[in-house]
């Protein structure tokens, strides 16, 4: 394949020695990288590199400790300047966690994302043969939410945020969360980063991108049928959680999963399979709205996390209740991007925040309304499909 697989355990590095440097230190992880929960591979990738914001936008607070229990390298007078903007951004996370913004207040977690995706599921099962269409919109629903609500868990701190993540992703999805945030981990670090993040990798299907390398006849298509595509999402999520749990040995997400499927049995067949293909296209609909857009990076470009994350991020603007909710707290995808730790329900008074950071470091601040994103997200599908690939000479 022509890309990286992302926390990809059976990965051996070809690395003697792995350093990298955080804040004003530079740590030996030669010895520990492979025990690393995102894969030894991401860590490698910042050998010899500044990791200090990508470190602490996805690191527990147990992982800090840690890290900081090793004896660090002073740094010396050889040595870059960390860039401005990093510096800038350093104090701005510093501020917001000084004033409790990564804390969570668990009666509005429960009353705003997890009691309605429950009775969404619960009240779609009950109507599951008397109103089966009813029944499968309410379920795709629950599915699409509950895959919101692990993702942000998934990302949160503490064991009960990891408890919540791992029983709602795999209870009522049927996906694992350790496989997800695995993955994920690393399209945060390096969005649209090409070759790193497997997220905008998905050729030979579609392309977001035009290579002489690896090109299709039906890439010329693709503008037609990529939200289709983008539908069967969900049941990739679902194969690939199964293949990562049969070799992991996380029962209790095996469990899960296993329960998920005896509901999903239970249901008249045709709700089961209507309720995960249509939150496949609930899903669709958001996961194309953010990065699809926006500039992909070469992989020996000049890596900055915080520039990266402006450069390749767009928000949505929802202007009614429905598709703020629908949305599920993607449409604050740079804040998301910038801040995953933070519970989602902040980010709508966060947004302003960030807005005047890229205003006072002369970055821009990308945002679009619902139907101006589906607009663009077309545009460009269609210009990726008319373009003509560029032959390397000989």
């Amino acid at each position: 394949m022509p890309y990286s697989i992302v926390a990809n355990h059976e990965y051996k590095s070809t690395l003697p020695k792995c350093v990298i440097r955080v804040d004003d230190g530079w740590y030996d992880c030669t010895a520990w990288r492979g025990s690393h929960p995102g894969g030894a591979e991401l860590v490698d990738k910042f050998h010899q590199q500044d990791a200090t914001d990508a470190f602490y936008a996805i690191h527990s607070d147990e992982a800090v400790a840690m890290l900081k229990k090793m004896r660090a390298k002073p740094l010396s007078s050889s040595d870059a300047q960390r860039d401005p903007v990093s510096i800038a951004f350093e104090a701005f996370r510093k501020d917001l966690e000084a004033k409790g913004w990564m804390k969570r207040n668990w009666w509005i977690d429960f009353s705003y994302s997890v009691l309605p995706v429950v009775v969404l599921a619960v009240l779609g099962t009950l109507l599951s043969y008397s109103y089966p269409v009813i029944a499968t919109l309410m379920i795709a629903m629950s599915m699409q939410q509950a895959g919101w609500i692990g993702h942000d868990y998934s990302h949160g701190r503490g064991q009960l945020s990891y408890f919540l993540g791992t029983a709602l992703g795999g209870l009522i999805n049927g996906f694992s969360s350790e496989w997800w945030k695995n993955k994920h981990d690393t399209h945060h670090v390096f969005p649209n980063r090409k070759e790193h993040d497997a997220d905008i990798h998905n050729e030979p299907i579609l392309y977001l991108w035009v290579s002489d390398e690896v090109d299709g006849w039906h890439r010329r298509y693709q503008h037609y049928y990529y939200m289709i595509v983008y539908s069967f999402l969900y049941a990739s999520w679902r194969m690939q959680s199964i293949q990562y749990v049969m070799g992991s040995k996380n029962w209790f997400e095996r469990s899960m999963i296993a329960m998920n499927y005896i509901w999903i049995a239970c249901l008249p067949w045709k709700v089961a399979v209507g309720s995960i293909l249509l939150g496949g296209l609930f899903v669709a609909v958001v996961v194309t709205a953010n990065h699809q857009t926006e500039e992909m990076i070469e992989p020996d470009d000049k890596y900055n996390f915080v520039i990266d994350q402006f450069r390749t991020t767009r928000g949505v603007y929802c202007k009614n209740l429905f598709s703020e909710y629908f949305f599920g707290g993607m449409q604050y995808q740079l804040e998301h991007h910038l801040f995953p730790i933070m519970p989602r329900y902040r980010y709508p008074a966060l947004r302003e925040l960030v807005r005047k950071f890229a205003q006072e470091n002369n970055l821009q601040y990308h945002m679009n309304s619902v139907f101006e994103i589906f607009v663009l997200n077309f545009q460009q599908m269609k210009k990726i499909a008319d373009t003509e690939p560029i032959k390397k000479s000989q």
